[in-house]
């Protein structure tokens, strides 16, 4: 099972929708991203929805996120991952933490390099 995330950025903003569909599961949401630092629009496969190392969730546990592999994205530590503005990327996408655990608790096996993500500019 692939499943696909789709994120359609305003460049000029810092802000974009994502996207994701998987059975019930359906998210339409406002992203944010770093202007300054963004990642490639392109699709990046081999992604994984896994745990950040360094960061926490708002319970203080580790991040949930969807992690874009080193060498799809030029850069280490680049995910998909909880936040409420651009303030929270340094270089990832972020969207707020309801919207990623839905996303995050959908996706089987964790670590299975089963996403697919495709970032557009609008």
């Amino acid at each position: 099972m692939i499943y696909t995330i789709e994120v359609e950025r305003k460049t000029s903003k810092g802000t974009g929708i994502l996207t994701y569909k998987h059975g019930a599961v359906s998210v339409n949401t406002t992203c944010w991203f770093e202007l300054a630092n963004p990642i490639p629009a392109k699709r990046y496969i081999g992604c994984s929805a896994t745990h950040m190392q360094t960061k926490k969730n708002s319970k203080g546990q580790k991040r949930e996120g969807i992690y874009l592999p080193d060498e799809q994205t030029k850069r280490r530590g680049i995910f998909i991952h909880m936040g409420t503005s651009s303030a929270w990327s340094d270089g990832c996408i972020v969207i707020k933490e309801k919207e990623m655990l839905k996303i995050w608790n959908s996706i089987h096996p964790k670590n299975g390099r089963n996403v697919t993500v495709v970032v557009k500019n609008k």
